[in-house]
C-alpha cells in the first residue's frame, strides 16, 4: 500500500513538471511565425483575371492556401473597400493577428463584396499598429490590384512604419495591375522588407501565395527544430518595461491588468527609465497611466496585450514625443487637451487633461513605437485640431516635435462675431477606378474656435496651426451663412501671422 503522504509528493511534483514543461512549450509556440493577410475589397476587384472576377480568384485561392498552412501559425485579416463607397477610411480589422480561428477567417473573406477605394498605406499602419508588443516578426501579405488611392506618398509612408523598430516583413502581390502600378506596388514591397509577386489569373495568383507559404513552413521547420529548454526553477515570468527618461516627468503609474478575470494584479506609481515587474505565466494587458495637474485623475493608454511564459523576460520598449514650442504659444494657447493619436486609424492612445493648469500638456510624452498624429484640442473648439503628423516613434528614442507656425485672430471690438473656422486647401485625392473622379472633396476644417456666450477673450488668442494654406470663415451673429474673409491664408514654417478681418 502506497504511503498517502509519499503518494501525494509524488503527485505535487508530476503537477510541477507539467507545469514548467507547459511553461517552456508555450515560450516556443510563441515563437512560431504569424501572418495577417490584407486583401483589397475595392470596386476594381470586381474586374477580371482570367475567367473568374479579381475577387473571387482571391477567394477561391485563399480558401485552398489557408488550410494548408502549418497548424502552429497565427493569423490575421484586414480588408478595405468593401463596405462603403468613395470613403478612405473603409479599413477593417476581420481577425485580430494571432489568431487560430481559420474557419471564421475564410467566413470574412467568402463575405467581402467590392465596392470602394484602396487606402493601402492606412491599411498596413492599422495591422503594424497591433504589432507593437510582438516579440518576433509578423509577415503581412497584401493582395491588391491597383495602387494607393487615398495617400500621396505610400512607399515612403511603409517605410517610415519599417524604421518604427516595429518587427514586421511585407510581401506584395500585385493581381492584374499595369506596368505603372507594378512600380509602385514593388516599391511597398521594397520598404516592407518583403518580395514583389505579380499574378494575372487563379492560378498565378495561387503559385504567388504558394511562394510565401514555403517562407513561412521553413521559419515552421527551423523553429521546430530547436530544443525544448524545460525550466524547472521558477513558473514566473517578468515583464520590464523601459522609456527615455524625459518621459517619466508625465507619468503617473502603472497597471498591470490579468485578462483571465480583468483583475488589477499590479498598480504602480511614477516608474523609473527601466524597471521589472514579476508576474505569473499568463496573460495580461498593461496600461500606462498620464498625470493631470491640480490632482485631476491620470488619463490612461493601453499598452496592449501579452502572453507571459514561465522564466521569460518580456520587453516593452518605448519611445517619447518631446515638444519644442515656443513659450509664448505655449502659454497663451487655450488648450482643453493635448492628444497623440494613431495615424491612419486616429485612435487616441495618449490624451492629457489641461485641467485649468496647463502643467503637463507639453512635457515629454512615453508611447509604443509607431506613426503618430498629435492634436490639441482647444477650450470652445468643438473638435481638435491636427497640428502635426506622420510622427514617427522608435524605441528608446526620443522624437522631436517642433510646433512653430500659428494664427492669431486680431480682435475686433464690439463685434457680433460669434466664431470662425480655418479650412485647409486641400489638393484632391486619386479616384478608385469605379469612382466618380469629378466628385467633390469634403473638407474639415482644421479649427473652429467657438466662444462660449458673452466671452469672445479667446477668439484672439493663439491657435497653433500647421503650416498651409487656408481659408478663413467668420460666423455673425444673425447670419445663417459664414463671410469668407479670406479666400487663400498662407501659413509658413516658423510664422505665426495675425490677421486682421477688416470687420
Amino acid at each position: 500500500m502506497i504511503n498517502p503522504l509519499r503518494f501525494f509528493w509524488i503527485m505535487l511534483n508530476i503537477l510541477f513538471a507539467l507545469f514548467t514543461f507547459s511553461s517552456a512549450v508555450s515560450a516556443s509556440v510563441s515563437s512560431y511565425p504569424e501572418v495577417t493577410f490584407i486583401l483589397d475589397a475595392s470596386g476594381s476587384m470586381m474586374g477580371k483575371a482570367g475567367d473568374k472576377t479579381k475577387i473571387d480568384a482571391a477567394k477561391a485561392v485563399l480558401s485552398q492556401m489557408i488550410p494548408n498552412l502549418a497548424p502552429e501559425v497565427k493569423l490575421g485579416l484586414v480588408a478595405y473597400g468593401h463596405r462603403r463607397k468613395g470613403d478612405c477610411a473603409d479599413i477593417e480589422v476581420l481577425i485580430n493577428p494571432g489568431s487560430d480561428d481559420r474557419i471564421v477567417l475564410l467566413e470574412k473573406v467568402k463575405a467581402l463584396q467590392p465596392k470602394g477605394k484602396t487606402p493601402i498605406t492606412d491599411a498596413v499602419a492599422s495591422v503594424v499598429e497591433q504589432l507593437k508588443t510582438k516579440e518576433n516578426e509578423t509577415t503581412i501579405v497584401l493582395i491588391s490590384d491597383g495602387v494607393e488611392t487615398c495617400a500621396s506618398d505610400p512607399c515612403k509612408a511603409v517605410k517610415e512604419l519599417k524604421e518604427t523598430g516595429i518587427k514586421f516583413l511585407m510581401h506584395v502581390v500585385g493581381f492584374g495591375v499595369s506596368e505603372v502600378e507594378n512600380q509602385q506596388l514593388a516599391c511597398l514591397a521594397k520598404a516592407g522588407g518583403g518580395k514583389y509577386l505579380t499574378a494575372n489569373d487563379t492560378q498565378s495568383l495561387l503559385d504567388a501565395l504558394n511562394s510565401v507559404s514555403k517562407e513561412i513552413e521553413k521559419k515552421v521547420a527551423m523553429e521546430k527544430a530547436k530544443s525544448v529548454q524545460v525550466k524547472t526553477e521558477t513558473g514566473l515570468g517578468k515583464i520590464k518595461l523601459t522609456m527615455p527618461e524625459s518621459t517619466t516627468k508625465g507619468m503617473a503609474g502603472l497597471k498591470i491588468i490579468r485578462l483571465s478575470d480583468e483583475k488589477i494584479v499590479k498598480e504602480a506609481g511614477k516608474l523609473p527609465t527601466e524597471s521589472i515587474h514579476p508576474m505569473p505565466a499568463g496573460e495580461y494587458e498593461l496600461e500606462y497611466l498620464f498625470s493631470s495637474p491640480n490632482y485631476g485623475a491620470p488619463t490612461r493608454s493601453k499598452l496592449g496585450k501579452i502572453t507571459l511564459s514561465g522564466g521569460e523576460t518580456k520587453e516593452i520598449r518605448m519611445g517619447g514625443v518631446v515638444f519644442n514650442i515656443a513659450d509664448s504659444l505655449k502659454e497663451k494657447v487655450s488648450v482643453k487637451h493635448v492628444v497623440i493619436a494613431e495615424s491612419g486609424s486616429d485612435e487616441v492612445v495618449v490624451m492629457v487633461n489641461d485641467n485649468n493648469n496647463g502643467y503637463y500638456n507639453f512635457v515629454p510624452k512615453a508611447v509604443l513605437p509607431g506613426k503618430y498624429d498629435i492634436l490639441i484640442h482647444y477650450s470652445h473648439s468643438p473638435s481638435p485640431t491636427k497640428v502635426a503628423t506622420g510622427i514617427i516613434v522608435k524605441p528608446g528614442v526620443e522624437t522631436i516635435v517642433t510646433l512653430d507656425s500659428g494664427i492669431i485672430f486680431k480682435e475686433v471690438k464690439g463685434s457680433d462675431i460669434t466664431g470662425w473656422d480655418l479650412i485647409p486647401l486641400a489638393p484632391s485625392a486619386t479616384a478608385d477606378t469605379t469612382e466618380d473622379e469629378n466628385a467633390p472633396m469634403s473638407v474639415m476644417p482644421s479649427l473652429q474656435a467657438r466662444p462660449p456666450s458673452g466671452n469672445k477673450t479667446t477668439l484672439w488668442t493663439p491657435y497653433i496651426v500647421p503650416e498651409g494654406k487656408y481659408r478663413l470663415l467668420v460666423h455673425i451673429k444673425g447670419m445663417d451663412e459664414p463671410l469668407p474673409v479670406a479666400g487663400e491664408l498662407e501659413i509658413r514654417k516658423g510664422q505665426t501671422i495675425e490677421f486682421n478681418s477688416g470687420l
